[in-house]
């Protein structure tokens, strides 16, 4: 178990708590729209860097999504003071967002403390038919080695390819893969992750709104033969503005008790 390091948004008395789980080789940072507009929207934002990525404790050992999902309990735990420790006794999270591995982290959280939080909002959550593990480990090798040897080339590259990215995102995704861990995630994905993603998505018993990219970049609705649960289909663009578009859908989950599924063109 680790405490992890934090960013907040938005933080005051008697506002409900949105915690931000973010995807691998990322870190807190990558919340820096998406955390703003959601205090604009009277949340308390926490947003956690996992083991291994930004601030946080060196990976060790035990990068899976449970570990993982251990070390967020405790520092939302921490955070709130200690009194909120057993997730299945109290709900300390009003809403909980994972992208990506965050994704994985938070199912694999509610699967073990169901009552943690209220409403769950997943971005492109990864599908095992659409990983190749030995890629993902060489790519998190490369890109993290040029982020120290080259960062400035690294971000011209990013700017070049990703052309509709707002000012300042290229310079997050570079300090983020300079900060992690790379050989220990590495090293902890190249065998391949083990992970039910319909399993784990079958069990949520709450509001969901699920965020997708397109398939062919690997996004994966976890909407298959054994999951129930209805996904509804509703659209929008990935523009500048997406995280006050965002914010402003999480809205419907206090109404709603359907999953909502959205599909978005990839990040880059």
């Amino acid at each position: 178990m680790a405490l992890l390091a934090t960013r907040t948004w938005g933080e005051g008395g008697g506002r409900p708590l949105a915690l931000l789980v973010h995807g691998i080789t990322s870190s807190s940072r990558s919340w820096w729209r998406f955390g703003p507009a959601l205090a604009e929207r009277g949340y308390a934002v926490l947003a956690v860097d996992l083991r291994g990525h930004g601030g946080s404790p060196p990976s060790g050992h035990g990068l899976g999504p449970a570990d993982l999902a251990t070390d967020v309990v405790e520092t939302v735990a921490a955070h709130l003071g200690g009194g909120s420790r057993d997730g299945d006794a109290a709900t300390p999270v009003d809403l909980l967002v994972g992208h990506s591995l965050g994704a994985l982290v938070s199912l694999a959280l509610l699967a073990e403390r169901p009552r943690f939080a209220r409403r769950l909002l997943l971005e492109d959550p990864p599908g095992p038919l659409g990983l190749d593990w030995a890629e993902l480990a060489a790519g998190i090798e490369y890109d993290a080695d040029r982020a120290h040897r080259d960062p400035a080339a690294l971000h011209a590259d990013l700017e070049r390819q990703n052309p509709s990215w707002p000012a300042g995102e290229v310079e997050q995704r570079v300090a983020d893969w300079a900060d992690c861990d790379a050989a220990a995630i590495a090293a902890a994905v190249r065998p391949g992750v083990p992970f039910d993603l319909a399993g784990l998505a079958a069990t949520v018993e709450m509001p969901v709104l699920l965020v997708l990219a397109d398939e062919a970049a690997g996004s994966y609705p976890p909407a298959t033969a054994s999951t129930a649960r209805p996904w509804t289909p509703t659209c929008w663009r990935w523009t500048s503005g997406w995280p006050r578009c965002l914010a402003e859908r999480l809205g419907q989950l206090s109404r709603s008790r359907r999953c909502r599924a959205g599909r978005r063109p990839p990040r880059g």
